[in-house]
């Protein structure tokens, strides 16, 4: 079974902020499938097989 989460990036949270913590869903098994960009809001699709 495969699970899916998408993570945002806020508007004022600061870009390391925003990579430690897809770092730490990483080391939670969860990996990036898809990354999109849009007037400095990035959106991360993440997916996680259980």
């Amino acid at each position: 079974m495969t699970t899916y989460k998408i993570v945002t990036k806020g508007v004022f949270e600061k870009q390391q902020k925003f990579e430690e913590r897809l770092n730490s869903l990483a080391l939670e098994g969860w990996r990036a499938v898809s990354i999109a960009s849009d007037s400095g809001l990035v959106k991360v699709l993440m997916e996680k097989t259980r």
